[in-house]
């Protein structure tokens, strides 16, 4: 592997494990199209979506798992919503990230696209945050929902290679009703079961380049908890509003992609 790709690589890393933290997502929305377009441009080599989606899967891990280490510390996290919610996405991550061994990677792109697009017309979904704060202890959702919600994006994202935060943070945001800092704090513990089956399901299949990502994910447990730092400071709006813009450019830029060639 050459010096440049090494350096790039733990840059990307640092970079998307900060926003890992930040928004309590495994950092895969951002990390997929710096992948692609990145090293390229910095005469490192491309990449192909089935390589990226290899070493992403491995990155949406460990920068869940930082992230959420981080955020249970201040008592964010719901055990009772990530378990049900992140049951269904883990038995759908596994069978899409199987399934994925035999979808060439163009397709996997317009998954990836799809899903962007979805988590922003579901950023635009009116959102009521007002009221009495609650507390994890207080929270309660539907169930049946949570479930049915976590099979169908689970089956996505593993075909992506991601554990599907930046579609199902606006899903437990703007459809199961979820408070902004349980959600981010939440999402990152169920990105991590997530993320775990969509491992699982391309180590057996023998998709991940593990010296690529081995080198990213270093730059990703740096990041998640400085981000994650970062996130209890910031204002709620302002982390949705980051996270809606940084889904929204990515849809955006991976289309335009899709339709010029």
């Amino acid at each position: 592997m050459e010096p440049e790709l090494i350096i790039i690589l733990f840059a990307l890393g640092l970079f998307g494990g900060f926003l890992s933290g930040l928004l309590g997502i495994g950092g895969g929305i951002i990390m997929v199209p710096l992948l692609l377009y990145v090293p390229p441009v910095l005469h490192a080599g491309p990449l192909s979506m089935k390589t990226v989606a290899g070493i992403t899967s491995v990155q949406s891990f460990f920068g869940a798992l930082s992230g959420a280490l981080a955020h249970q510390k201040e008592r964010f996290v719901s055990p009772s919503l990530a378990l049900t919610l992140g049951g269904g996405l883990g038995a759908g991550s596994l069978s899409g990230s199987i399934a994925s061994k035999y979808i060439a990677s163009d397709t996997i792109l317009l998954v990836f696209a799809f899903m962007a697009f979805c988590a922003v017309l579901l950023m635009f979904l009116p959102k009521p945050e007002g009221g009495a704060t609650i507390h994890v202890e207080e929270l309660t959702f539907n169930r049946k929902a949570a479930v049915v919600t976590g099979l169908l994006i689970g089956l996505f994202a593993g075909i992506i290679g991601q554990g599907g935060a930046f579609l199902f943070i606006p899903a437990m945001l703007y459809l199961l009703r979820i408070p902004t800092r349980i959600t981010i704090g939440t999402a990152l513990v169920i990105g991590m079961i997530s993320s775990a089956a969509v491992l699982i399901g391309r180590m057996g299949t023998r998709q991940i380049p593990y010296r690529m990502a081995a080198i990213l994910v270093a730059g990703v447990l740096i990041g998640a908890q400085a981000g994650a730092k970062a996130s209890h400071k910031t204002p709620k709006r302002i982390l949705r509003g980051i996270l809606a813009v940084i889904i929204a450019a990515t849809a955006v830029k991976i289309w335009y992609e899709l339709l010029i060639t």
